[in-house]
């Protein structure tokens, strides 16, 4: 009979706290610009340093930040703000000029600039033509 009591108290325990977290946390999917690896490992490195930020995740493929955060903390406007600090669009903020004009050079490409294949390589000229000299 206790251990029916235990399991029953346990049981009430465990969802009472799972509805204490509820509304704490949130997560926001936000539309970028980011077209490479080094922009992926940027993006989910400086975003942890955003107030309320527990996780970050880049997929390059459907061009999102996923972004799981504190509600209480910040808000998806902050969020989209600290992206477009970092040099990066998010969904309709645009990135600042000056974190843009830092990055790399590939990561300030289009998608389109970025997945463009190579230009080809110059076709090397066929030796100039030899001119006779003058004869005296």
């Amino acid at each position: 009979m206790r251990s029916l009591a235990f399991l029953l108290l346990a049981t009430t325990v465990g969802s009472a706290s799972a509805q204490d977290d509820h509304g704490k946390f949130a997560s926001v999917d936000i539309h970028t610009n980011a077209v490479c690896n080094d922009c992926k490992h940027r993006i989910e490195t400086e975003m942890l340093y955003a107030k309320g930020v527990q996780s970050v995740t880049v997929d390059l493929d459907k061009e999102i930040i996923h972004v799981d955060y504190k509600a209480k903390k910040t808000d998806p406007a902050k969020l989209r703000e600290a992206v477009s600090k970092i040099g990066y669009l998010a969904d309709g903020v645009q990135p600042d000029a000056a974190a843009r004009a830092a990055l790399p050079a590939c990561c300030q490409m289009t998608k389109e600039e970025h997945n463009a294949p190579p230009p080809a390589p110059p076709v090397p000229s066929a030796a100039p033509e030899t001119v006779p000299a003058p004869q005296h």
